[in-house]
């Protein structure tokens, strides 16, 4: 399992690993910098098919994904989660639904495969809690 560890007193605490996939960097290191303050530990993907080499690498936890990138977009790139990670929740950070709409013909409220979905932008503690929801939700 890829998860980072480290010593506090006299025990070990392991951060919870989330792969996050978005296409704009500046978006994506903001996003990895709110959820590492956080408490989490997060690999940065730009697109689909470098998450599924994350995917193939290591363990992990959670994937945010955008649903609008370059050579695979987060709907075949959740497809392509489910039939070799049926169990991992994947969250889906997009657009506004018209723009999803317009450029997919999906409503991102209507995404198949996906835990929850949030819309850009959004504020970080709402991302946090959300991700904390399908955490929680994914262990019970």
């Amino acid at each position: 399992m890829f998860s980072f560890s480290f010593f506090r007193s006299d025990h070990i605490i392991f951060m919870k690993t989330i792969l996050l996939v978005e296409d704009e960097l500046l978006l994506r290191e903001g996003v990895q910098e709110t959820l590492e303050v956080n408490g989490y530990a997060v690999i940065g993907a730009a697109d689909g098919i470098e998450a599924l080499d994350w995917l193939e690498q290591t363990q992990v936890s959670l994937v945010i994904t955008d649903l609008v990138m370059p050579n695979m977009n987060g709907v075949e790139f959740i497809e392509q989660i489910r039939i070799k990670y049926p169990k991992l929740p994947v969250i889906v950070a997009s657009g506004s639904p018209d723009s999803v709409q317009n450029r997919l013909g999906i409503a991102s409220i209507q995404v198949p495969g996906a835990s929850a979905c949030i819309t850009k932008p959004f504020k970080g503690k709402d991302l946090v809690q959300l991700v904390e929801k399908v955490l929680s939700e994914a262990v019970a």
